[in-house]
């Protein structure tokens, strides 16, 4: 049987968009027809999405604080799951993957999707970019040979007619924090990871703008908005002139991250990429 399996990732600095890749290359070596979707800008998200277009889907996100990127809490209820199975994964770069399996399946189940296991895959922090040190030589083939590993298991848990019996226990924590982030206001005022263009030399492609996943970037003023901006750095990483920075003092506070968490280099990269398929296996 042919599957036709949709591959939907957000991807700030392209470490998820590198593992669907792999993904999907071992999926279609086995015969399936999958098909990358690219859900990061904006307008990927305002389009039809057509669940009855494939067979069954696989979610792949970053973990931004402990959750998929916030634009995933509004997009994945407008879609209509017609209890079609899927899996996710989630890429971080080497802290924890916090709360974000047990919180996308919730969502994923609320859509009417048939959650039938996660995975998680390390790779390089997204604020190496802006001078962190984190798990920089990740993902390597070991992490690559896991992601072919979470294909394989695709195709046999898609294959089969039965009902998934994958739960997750709700993690230590989850209420609180959920309570918090809903009081959460707005913000309002800059922060060092909100991106700005620090130099002339701009050629105005646009390029920052049309991809911003939030539409907070402003090409013509080189800002971007403290209050729609998801500190995913996706216009630093894409800008052509490399002109679109975060502040510099980021890089400073790479030693504070590690001894905050209690973790030091040679700890994170000892952490292994995995698949999850019972609530046993979680670790929040």
């Amino acid at each position: 049987m042919n599957l036709k399996i949709a591959i939907v990732y957000f991807s700030g600095t392209d470490i998820t968009k590198t593992y669907a890749r792999v993904i999907g290359d071992a999926l279609s070596q086995s015969g399936h027809t999958p098909t990358l979707v690219n859900i990061t800008p904006y307008s990927a998200r305002e389009g039809d999405f057509t669940v009855a277009d494939y067979d069954a889907f696989i979610f792949g996100f970053p973990v931004y604080a402990d959750f998929a990127p916030r634009v995933i809490d509004t997009w994945l209820p407008t879609l209509n799951g017609q209890e079609k199975k899927c899996a996710t994964f989630f890429t971080y770069g080497g802290r924890t993957t916090g709360y974000a399996h047990y919180h996308t399946k919730m969502l994923l189940d609320k859509a009417g999707f048939q959650v039938e296991f996660t995975a998680e895959f390390l790779g390089r922090h997204s604020i190496n970019i802006a001078g962190w040190d984190a798990v920089p030589d990740r993902p390597n083939e070991m992490d690559f040979a896991v992601a072919r590993d979470f294909a394989a298991l695709v195709v046999e848990r898609f294959s089969q007619n039965t009902d998934a019996a994958f739960n997750l226990q709700k993690p230590f924590g989850y209420d609180t924090v959920i309570g918090v982030k809903a009081a959460e206001k707005p913000r309002t005022e800059r922060t060092w990871m909100n991106p700005v263009r620090v130099a002339d030399e701009c050629s105005l492609c646009r390029l920052c703008e049309d991809e911003c996943p939030t539409q907070a970037f402003d090409a013509d003023t080189g800002m971007s908005d403290p209050q729609l901006c998801i500190e995913c750095l996706h216009c630093v990483y894409i800008c052509t002139d490399e002109v679109i920075k975060a502040d510099k003092r980021i890089a400073d506070h790479y030693s504070s991250f590690l001894s905050d968490f209690n973790m030091d280099d040679d700890f994170i990269n000892q952490k292994q990429s995995r698949l999850i398929t019972s609530g046993l296996q979680a670790a929040f």
